[in-house]
């Protein structure tokens, strides 16, 4: 079984550039300063909590991604 790689990363950029905002714009909504917040989305992975303020944030579902690449349906348990 091949797991879909996902960098949440990059998908909150491309999210923030079709919002037309910026990662300034999105630090000052989270109160937290843009470099610290630049890093974090370097990365593949950021924590839960950090994922689900953006989302809130962003009015995006960033978790669907991840949920979207479960390899079984939840609605068959």
């Amino acid at each position: 079984m091949e797991i879909k790689k996902i960098h949440i990363g990059d998908i909150i950029k491309k999210k923030l550039n079709e919002q037309e905002r910026s990662l300034y714009w999105l630090a000052d909504k989270m109160g937290c300063d843009h470099s610290n917040l630049y890093k974090k989305l370097k990365k593949p992975h950021i924590c839960c909590l950090l994922l689900h303020r953006i989302s809130e944030v962003l009015h995006v579902d960033f978790f669907s991604y991840y949920t979207q690449s479960l390899s079984f349906n939840l609605n068959d348990e």
